[in-house]
Parts: structure tokens; sequence; C-alpha cells
């Protein structure tokens, strides 16, 4: 069970297309971070894995079906800051996913974009997030995206 007091454990999906290109979600006007640019992902609801919570994250916000994980891009824990009195801890995947995009009503549009724009981009605060943005050209040259650890099907 995922229940502890005042601790979310939550992930984000970069999700990579065959052309290279990651995908991007534009926040709508009710959430925190209006009208700024993020990836799939959220929290784990009590009893999920972390795969599921991941797999129903890309599902509920973009219709994709997770197909599976090429590899954890870093993990990171968050106290006070943004979190208030909570712990957060995060994995930041990159993923492949297939199936058509459907908006949830959280986002107001998507954009398929190469790796080295998208620190043009206007994010959120999420630092770890920043950092593996700016880092991914970088790390995609190091990583085959046609493989993976962990296959889903």
């Amino acid at each position: 069970m995922n229940t502890f007091n005042n601790v979310i454990f939550g992930q984000k999906a970069l999700i990579i297309n065959d052309a290279g290109k990651i995908l991007i979600i534009k926040r709508d006007k009710e959430l925190i971070y209006i009208e700024k640019w993020d990836v799939p992902g959220g929290k784990l609801d009590n009893d999920e894995t972390l795969i599921e919570a991941l797999t129903r994250e890309i599902k509920e916000e973009v219709g994709l079906e997770l197909h599976k994980i090429i590899c954890t891009l870093t993990s990171s824990k968050f106290e006070g800051k943004l979190s208030g009195n909570l712990t957060i801890y995060r994995n930041i995947y990159l993923c492949r996913a297939d199936g058509e995009i459907k908006l949830s009503s959280e986002h107001s549009e998507y954009k398929w974009v190469s790796p080295g724009d998208l620190t043009n981009f206007e994010f959120g605060e999420d630092d770890d997030l920043s950092y593996v943005l700016k880092s991914l050209p970088q790390i995609l040259s190091t990583v085959d995206i046609n493989i993976s650890y962990s296959k889903l099907i």
C-alpha cells in the first residue's frame, strides 16, 4: 500500500516518438503552473505500483498506451519549497507509447518537440524536469531508444 503520512510518490514520462521528438502538453487554466508546458505524469494512487501509475497517468492525460520504459532519467526527492509539508519522491522516465493522442480536460494542447528545442518552452518550476530537459540531447546521444529494460506487453 502506498499510503504514508505527508509522502507522495510520483513520476513523469518523456515520451519519445519514432522521429526522436518528445511529447509535451500544455496545462489548462485551472491547474497550477497555468498555461505552462509539462510532460505526462502524476502521483500513485493507493495500491498502485510505479508502472501501474505511470501507465494510468499517460492514458488519462494523453490517451496513449505505455509500450516500454527505455530508462530512468532521474529520481528526485522534494521537501518544503513548493511541496509545503509534503515529501515528494519522483522518477522521470524515457518511454515509448502507442496510440492516438486524446488530451484530457486538464490540458489545452500538445506538441512533439525536438530535444534541442525543449528549452524554448516555458515549463513549471520542477527543478528535476528542467535539468533533464536541458540535458536530454546529450542523454539521447548515449541511449538506444529502441531497447528497454522493461517491456510492458
